[in-house]
């Protein structure tokens, strides 16, 4: 078992290697120490906004090599405020981005005005009602296999990192599709507002055509 263990461990790094694309840890790895090069800088406002997801699959359009062939991966941004001004750029595992101005930047006055909210702020799990032997019985559902984003706020002072489970805003659960009850609730939480400020502006076609990509 150990010998299968090394000879998987052994291509999943040749596989690294030859492809030339970062695994997950590493991309995380090289945008703390991009958040860090900034705050030499002296730079203490920065924000970090990270796409992942576990146990997805994405295919690749050259099976020979996966960054060549535009393969698509989750981006991490990284967004901090500079002489008044709000810049970002972003990475993932294949590529680096050119940097560029952000002109909304208002989710930095949102977080500030409902820092202390959204530090507090859990989102509940995905619960639905069903009825067994005549009784109301709550059940609680939840998934692995779903797409996450993390804010990272970092000041001078502190750093709050705050976790999104997109499972978390689903509207129906189970076989029948009952209604999530836990729903409403995680959609009006600070933390999903915020979090869909930085969406908006990632969408925005004239955001993501200034990002000219680098094959890292």
């Amino acid at each position: 078992m150990n010998k299968i263990i090394i000879s998987i461990t052994c291509f999943l790094l040749f596989l690294s290697t030859a492809f030339g694309q970062l695994s997950q840890p590493q991309l995380d790895s090289l945008v703390k120490k991009y958040a860090q090069n900034l705050q030499k800088k002296g730079i203490d406002t920065v924000c970090i906004y990270n796409e992942y997801c576990i146990g997805c699959l994405f295919d690749p359009v050259n099976k020979n090599n996966l960054c060549e062939g535009n393969f698509s991966s989750l981006p991490t941004y990284i967004f901090w405020k500079e002489k008044g001004k709000t810049f970002a750029t972003r990475k993932d595992i294949c590529f680096d981005y050119s940097t560029q101005i952000i002109a909304n930047d208002s989710f930095w006055h949102y977080y500030f005005a409902n820092k202390d909210k959204i530090k507090k702020e859990e989102l509940k799990i995905p619960q639905y009602a069903e009825m067994v032997n005549g009784k109301r019985k709550i059940r609680s559902l939840n998934i692995d296999h779903s797409v996450f984003f993390q804010i990272s706020i970092i000041t001078r002072n502190e750093t709050v990192t705050k976790d999104i489970n997109s499972f978390y805003f689903t509207r129906e659960l189970g076989i029948s599709e009952e209604p999530n009850i836990n729903y409403e609730y995680n959609m009006q939480t600070a933390l999903n507002n915020l979090h869909m400020r930085l969406q908006n502006i990632i969408k925005q076609e004239s955001v993501k055509k200034k990002f000219i990509r680098t094959l890292r």
